[in-house]
């Protein structure tokens, strides 16, 4: 009896060691209007790779993604909103995604709207990092256009 017991903790901890989390957060209760167009302010660790696939996955959305702007920008006529994003990378026989966070800001105040962020567990997998950033982006997005639709 001690030893399944035993074995089936042992199970539920390699399980949830398996999990992948996500969060979003809506930064402002009530945005002002949607975001129909978007462009990418760099951050510090930008690589063409990811750049593509989070330029797509707001494409996915629907969303026109325009010009890069200078580093720290946070304001532009331009556009409705800004994105950054922050991506962590590990080694373990090949590279993995291990942490992906965006956050988005409305272009015209510099408030931040939302922001979102993907976390691999410590016993992870090989995760596409397509597939992780256009799932994020699609959450981000669909919470955000909610919000904007209840007013």
């Amino acid at each position: 009896m001690k030893a399944s017991a035993f074995a089936l903790i042992c199970v539920l901890v390699i399980l949830s060691g398996c999990s992948t989390t996500q969060e979003i957060l809506l930064a402002k209760n009530n945005p002002t209007k949607m975001v129909q167009t978007i462009a990418r302010s760099p951050g510090d660790s930008d690589a063409a790779d990811m750049n593509k696939n989070v330029d797509d996955a707001f494409a996915a959305q629907g969303i026109e993604v325009k010009s890069v702007l200078p580093p720290e920008t946070r304001k532009s006529p331009d556009v409705d909103a800004i994105y950054v994003y922050s991506d962590q990378w590990r080694w373990d026989l090949v590279m993995y995604l291990r942490a992906l966070s965006i956050n988005i800001f409305d272009a015209e105040s510099g408030d931040l709207l939302i922001t979102g962020k993907w976390h691999d567990s410590t016993l992870h997998g090989f995760r596409d990092a397509r597939e992780v950033s256009h799932n994020l982006v699609a959450d981000m997005i669909a919470k955000l256009r909610a919000a904007t639709n209840k007013k």
